[in-house]
């Protein structure tokens, strides 16, 4: 019998920052209005065309940073409250940001509870602040309670090629009806997962599955009418008409509960198309009589999809990384397999170097995926404490079970990877291990749901406990960015982590260059953060660089304390040409 699966989420880090000043709403860029950049193909081959309409957003943005969104900008249509805190951006080739921030009212002393949200900034079109999804926001059909949301609990996500956004969103029950066997009144409908293109928001797929009126949602190769629990992690989102996501749901088997897990995807673009399943408890994995135990929240792009399937999460013994068409149980292709070699920087293997784990989020372009992996035995140990702040009941959950910390025992030897789908050559970007310049690129968080209640800031469903994330992108045409900390040097300040680039051209990898380190001057990068002011933490997400744009956030401070947030995109034709900031 299949044990609860209990999904290891690419969590991401909240990167905060507060304002000591109002300022005017402003973008540090300049754009020319017309036609978005020329959406293309997702082959990863050639860079994709530059339209006449976007040139001078591409132009004003080679060489430097722009600024996105950060503490002096106003939600549209909140009044007295600013950005303080936000999530890794996400951005197409197109230059479409979309993120997922916090707003407060100025000292953070009146105001209530924060304005939470997901925003998008059009580069090529408008510097305009564009509301997703936010507080206010009524959630779309079905609904007939005329709930709004309460919450959107993970990183919001956009196709590659088109305007297409996807992401979670939590609120209070949204769908009253008669339960047909009890003829009781019942509410249901608490977390989804929404979509906007050119708006307005739509439900992508929700919790109503079991409803005959929305069948359409419930759990496929499930028994009839089971529905899905929750949408752990991001949703993403291809070809302007599909969303994929993972799905936990609870079947009965010899009277005992058992909770499932699987990869799915639905086509938006048809109102009542059904949800279709890539792979799922009951899928064996590949070329083994043993199904997946785990799974992991997937990344699309190009009709294709590639996602993480083991047969135990904390232990794998088999699976990987696999891709697969966008289709009804297609068959999947391993990218990397619990036991492959790993290979070093020109693909050769290492020697006595076998994987025995991979992270969950992996970057997509529609032909190469980068990922994080480790191999051998060897461990250190780090002490991770319970948060400081955020959601109050997980927090008291955590000291609870966590009154001295908590011990994580790290791989030693772990690195980011580069895998061509079409060649099937894997390459080594960068590693930890004896003489290495990086020691770690695993980055913690303590999040779930507490017992006893509600869905919290940053729920996913599932119980409380410490996750691990690795933060890595890859642009094909351009190469591979990710999180990384360094290895610390005797008598020697070295930056606690940063981003750091490796170019790709003709099946050959650059040196690893820094984009941006904790310590360096935040002036270069935003002109408008108080004087003085370094880079506290940084943070990218898997969809960070598309088609030459490049986007982070950053959060910084300054001697006097006064602290600052923001989301920045760039342009590069290389990765090289990442402006410098100190």
């Amino acid at each position: 019998m299949l044990a609860l699966h209990r999904r290891k989420e690419a969590v991401p880090t909240v990167v905060t920052g507060q304002s000591r000043r109002t300022r005017a709403l402003h973008l540090a860029m300049v754009f020319s209005s017309g036609l978005l950049l020329a959406a293309c193909g997702g082959n990863g081959d050639t860079p994709p065309p530059v339209a006449s309409a976007c040139s001078g957003a591409i132009s004003n943005a080679t060489g430097k940073w722009v600024t996105v969104a950060n503490n002096s900008f106003v939600p549209p249509g909140v009044v007295g409250k600013s950005f303080f805190s936000f999530n890794q951006p996400s951005i197409n080739r197109d230059g479409k940001v979309v993120f997922r921030a916090r707003a407060k009212a100025a000292g953070g002393g009146a105001g209530g509870e924060p304005h939470r949200g997901v925003w998008a900034v059009d580069l090529c079109s408008s510097p305009a602040l564009q509301t997703i999804i936010d507080n206010s926001t009524v959630v779309p059909a079905p609904n007939n309670t005329g709930e709004t949301f309460i919450e959107t609990p993970s990183i919001p996500r956009i196709d590659i090629s088109s305007p297409l956004l996807a992401s979670r969103g939590n609120s209070q029950p949204v769908w009253n009806y008669t339960d047909p066997i009890t003829q009781l009144e019942s509410r249901s409908g608490t977390t989804g997962i929404f979509t906007w293109i050119n708006g307005p928001l739509a439900t992508g797929v929700n919790i109503l599955g079991n409803l005959p009126d929305f069948s359409y949602f419930q759990v496929p190769g499930a028994p009839a009418g089971t529905k899905f629990d929750v949408f752990p992690g991001s949703p993403t989102a291809t070809n302007g008409r599909y969303v994929a996501f993972k799905g936990n749901f609870t079947v009965t088997e010899n009277n005992i509960s058992v909770g499932k897990t699987g990869v799915y995807f639905r086509d938006i673009s048809i109102p009542t198309s059904p949800v279709v399943g890539i792979a799922d408890s009951s899928t064996m994995i590949p070329g083994q009589a043993v199904p997946f135990g785990s799974t992991a929240p997937p990344s699309a792009a190009a009709g294709k999809i590639v996602f993480t399937g083991l047969d135990i999460e904390d232990a794998p013994t088999l699976g990987g990384i696999y891709v697969a068409p966008l289709a009804d149980r297609p068959a999947l292709t391993a990218i990397a397999l619990i036991g492959d070699p790993v290979p070093d920087r020109t693909g050769v293997p290492v020697v006595n170097a076998n994987f025995t784990k991979f992270g969950e989020g992996l970057a997509y372009d529609g032909r190469y995926v980068a990922f994080w992996g480790a191999w051998g035995t060897d461990t250190r140990a780090l002490v991770l404490n319970c948060p400081a702040d955020g959601n109050k009941d997980l927090i008291a959950y955590c000291l609870q079970a966590n009154p001295q910390g908590y011990t994580a025992q790290i791989p030693v030897n772990q690195g980011i990877f580069l895998h061509d789908t079409v060649s099937r050559q894997t390459l080594m970007v960068a590693r930890s291990g004896a003489g290495e310049a990086f020691q770690d690129f695993l980055y913690w968080v303590f999040s779930g749901r507490p017992p006893g209640t509600g869905s919290g800031d940053d729920s996913d469903g599932e119980p409380p406990r410490w996750r691990s994330s690795a933060f890595a992108a890859v642009d094909g045409t351009r190469g591979v960015l990710f999180k990384g900390s360094k290895s610390p040097i005797p008598n020697v300040t070295v930056p606690s982590n940063g981003i750091y680039g490796a170019g790709y051209a003709s099946g050959a990898l650059t040196d690893v260059i820094p984009a941006i380190e904790v310590g360096n001057l935040v002036a270069k990068l935003d002109p408008g953060a108080p004087a003085e002011s370094t880079v506290l933490s940084v943070g990218i997400e898997r969809e960070a660089v598309r088609g030459g744009w490049i986007t982070l956030t950053v959060s910084s401070i300054n001697p006097a304390g006064e602290s600052w947030a923001g989301v920045y995109a760039t342009y590069v034709s290389v990765l090289s040409n990442v402006p410098p900031t100190n």
